[in-house]
C-alpha cells in the first residue's frame, strides 16, 4: 500500500470537503466559498486521489459522504477550528504590536489615576500610542465616544444605554472647609453648613447634577456664593477662606494643607466608569486595556491622609 504523503493535502481541499458536506452539494459548495463548481469538484478529486479513498458519493440530488467521508469528517472539521482559532490569535496578537488607543477621560480621572494605567500599559505594549483628550464633564466623554474621536471613555456616570461599562469604583463627596473653621467631629451637619458661604461647581457642569440635587434638598437653605467651573480654582478659593465647598476625593486633588475635610451630613457619591460604544468593532488594544483598568486599584492614590 502507497503511503500517504500528508504534504501534498491542501487547506482548500478539506475545506472544500467540509463546505461540501455540510452543503450537500458542490453547487452549494462553491458558493459559500466564493469559487466555481469546477474548482470545488477539481478540489475533492484530487483530495480523493492523494488519499487514495472516495470521500464522496455525486448524484443527481447532491452530494454525501461515503463511509469512509463520515469517518474522517469530524477530525477534518477540528482541524480547519484549531486552524481558524490560531489564526485569530496571531491577529490579536499582531493587533497589539502597534496601533492607537484613544482615550477621552473628565479632568479628575485623567490627572490623578490615568496616568499610572498609562505607564503600566506602556510597559507591556510600548509599540502602542496612547492618546488622552481631558473632557469638561461625561456629555462630552460620550460624544468623543459616539463620533468616534474616542475608542474608551472615563467618567462618572452609571447611565449604561449604548455603552459597555467597567466600574472604576465609588468616589465619595467631601466638603473642604478653611483651616480656621473649628471641627468638633469627622463629619458636618445641615445647620452647620447653612453658617458658611458655598462654592458650587458650573451650573453647565453636569457630571455635578447629582449634587446639585443634593444641595436642592438640604434640610436648610444653603447659600451659594460662587459657582466655578474648574476644581482646583473652588479648592484654592476655599483654601483662602472665600466658603466652603463639596467635592468628590479624587476631583479635590491636590488638596492643601490649609484645607480641611470632613464627612457631608448625609452620604454622596460618584460611580467612576470605563465605558467603550456598544455593538462597535474595537481593536484588541481597546480589550487589553480595559482588563488593565480592571485590575488596577484606583483607590491606592493616596488621596486623603488626613481623611477616614
Amino acid at each position: 500500500m502507497t503511503s500517504i504523503d500528508v504534504s501534498k493535502i491542501k487547506l482548500f481541499q478539506l475545506r472544500a470537503l467540509v463546505a461540501v458536506a455540510n452543503c450537500g452539494s458542490f453547487g452549494g459548495a462553491a458558493l459559500k466559498l466564493d469559487l466555481t463548481q469546477s474548482a470545488i469538484s477539481h478540489a475533492i478529486a484530487s483530495l480523493e486521489q492523494e488519499l487514495g479513498v472516495i470521500l464522496l458519493i455525486r448524484g443527481r440530488n447532491g452530494a454525501s459522504l461515503t463511509y469512509v467521508g463520515e469517518q474522517i469528517i469530524g477530525e477534518v472539521r477540528q482541524m480547519l477550528q484549531l486552524l481558524d482559532i490560531a489564526i485569530e490569535k496571531v491577529n490579536c496578537s499582531r493587533g497589539l504590536q502597534a496601533g492607537q488607543v484613544k482615550i477621552a477621560s473628565i479632568r479628575s480621572l485623567a490627572t490623578h489615576w490615568l496616568p499610572s494605567v498609562m505607564a503600566a500599559f506602556n510597559q507591556r505594549f510600548p509599540q502602542i500610542t496612547v492618546t488622552l483628550t481631558k473632557c469638561f464633564d461625561y456629555v462630552e466623554v460620550q460624544a468623543a465616544l459616539q463620533n468616534r474621536s474616542a475608542d474608551l471613555g472615563l467618567m462618572d456616570i452609571d447611565e449604561r444605554t449604548g455603552f459597555t461599562v467597567t466600574e472604576i469604583g465609588s468616589d465619595d463627596y467631601l466638603v473642604l472647609l478653611p483651616a480656621n473653621i473649628a471641627l468638633q467631629s469627622n463629619s458636618i451637619s445641615w445647620q452647620q453648613l447653612s453658617q458658611y458661604p458655598l462654592i458650587m461647581p458650573a451650573p453647565n457642569d453636569q457630571g455635578y447634577a447629582p449634587l446639585r440635587r443634593y444641595i436642592a434638598n438640604a434640610e436648610v437653605p444653603l447659600t451659594i456664593a460662587y459657582e466655578i467651573n474648574e476644581d482646583s480654582t473652588i479648592v484654592s478659593m476655599v483654601a483662602q477662606g472665600l466658603g466652603i465647598a463639596i467635592l468628590p476625593q479624587l476631583a479635590a486633588l491636590p488638596i492643601p494643607q490649609t484645607v480641611q475635610v470632613c464627612r457631608p451630613p448625609q452620604p454622596l457619591s460618584r460611580l467612576l466608569v470605563a465605558a467603550i460604544l456598544e455593538n462597535a468593532l474595537h481593536s484588541p488594544a481597546v480589550f487589553v486595556f480595559l482588563e488593565l483598568i480592571e485590575q488596577m486599584n484606583w483607590r491606592s492614590i493616596p488621596v486623603l491622609q488626613r481623611f477616614s
